[in-house]
């Protein structure tokens, strides 16, 4: 039987549960089973990895863990492009080009386009902090540092922008038919979850298409949400839906939990929903925040 005080629901939950957080309630649910929130998540836990893998941090991680894998332990290698490939996607490559990548680099924004032809969805995907990166900590304190340029900033006056002039020009050479079943999502990892939500938020609104779901991984509590105007934020958050996913202990959880206390997830428009695994062990609250280990872990949840 479940505790009566809400707080403790969630206590019990082992590597096959999940609990969850609905939109508009403060307290984790008790536990449940895993598979369905894998099946729902995996592809967007490896876009989010395949951003961050592209930074030196993730290429130094995904050494390490080729590096002291064990034979025949794991069902899933760490690689994320092979179950992407499998499952249909692939990376724009003419977007972003040259001209944006110089706009965009000295704030250290990383940004990829990934498309998928069934169900016909596209992905804006963020890069997450990379620890010795004075730009990613500018961003993430911004807080503490209102005025600031950031990768925030570049995300609403040039990202978004550039993005809805590509997306609306493709658009024209498109199958009716697919584009009015075309979803567009964004996701990311810590920092990048951040960012995924900021854009979901400052896509303008002559866009072809707008955000329909944001997957953020471990994400920062930073959103941005106020950097954008009152009038296209409002108009953005319409029927749109957060899930803001994480590990059990990983650093920014306690963080996170202490806001929904204070700070009632909103129950619409945008619904935020809180989904905590409990995938794998971590000796500290700072390798239980990575987005390798937790990519992996989900997809072989959603096998079993």
């Amino acid at each position: 039987m479940s505790p009566i005080i809400p707080i403790l629901r969630a206590f019990g939950q082992n590597a096959t549960e999940v609990v969850v957080r609905k939109p508009g309630q403060r307290f984790l649910s008790a536990p449940q089973p895993i598979t369905p929130f894998a099946k729902e998540h995996w592809e967007f836990a490896w876009l989010s990895d395949v951003a961050y893998q592209e930074t030196a941090a993730g290429e130094k991680q995904l050494e390490k863990m080729k590096k002291n894998a064990v034979p025949g332990i794991g069902a899933v290698a760490p690689d994320p492009l092979p179950p992407l490939t499998q499952a249909g996607w692939r990376r724009w490559d003419s977007f972003p080009g040259e001209q944006l990548l110089g706009q965009i680099k000295d704030s250290h924004l990383r940004v990829q386009v990934w498309e998928r032809n069934e169900p016909p969805a596209i992905a804006v995907t963020f890069g997450g902090t990379v620890f010795n990166n004075d730009a990613d900590w500018r961003a993430n304190l911004r807080w503490f540092t209102p005025g600031w340029p950031d990768e925030y900033t570049d995300v609403v006056q040039t990202l978004a922008p550039a993005f809805r002039d590509e997306l609306n020009r493709l658009s024209q050479s498109m199958d009716p038919q697919r584009l009015s079943k075309l979803e567009l999502y964004s996701t990311g990892h810590s920092l990048g979850g951040g960012l995924a939500q900021q854009f979901a938020y400052s896509v303008p609104l002559d866009c072809v298409k707008h955000v329909s779901q944001v997957y953020a991984f471990d994400p920062s509590p930073v959103t941005g949400f106020f950097s954008v105007m009152r009038s296209l934020r409002t108009a953005n958050k319409k029927g749109l839906l957060i899930d803001r996913i994480y590990e059990r202990g990983e650093i920014l959880a306690l963080l996170r939990s202490l806001t929904s206390l204070f700070h009632k997830p909103s129950a619409k428009n945008a619904a935020i929903r809180g989904v905590r695994y409990f995938a794998f062990w971590a000796w500290n609250a700072i390798a239980a925040h990575s987005i390798v280990e937790l990519a992996a872990k989900i997809d072989a949840a959603r096998r079993a």
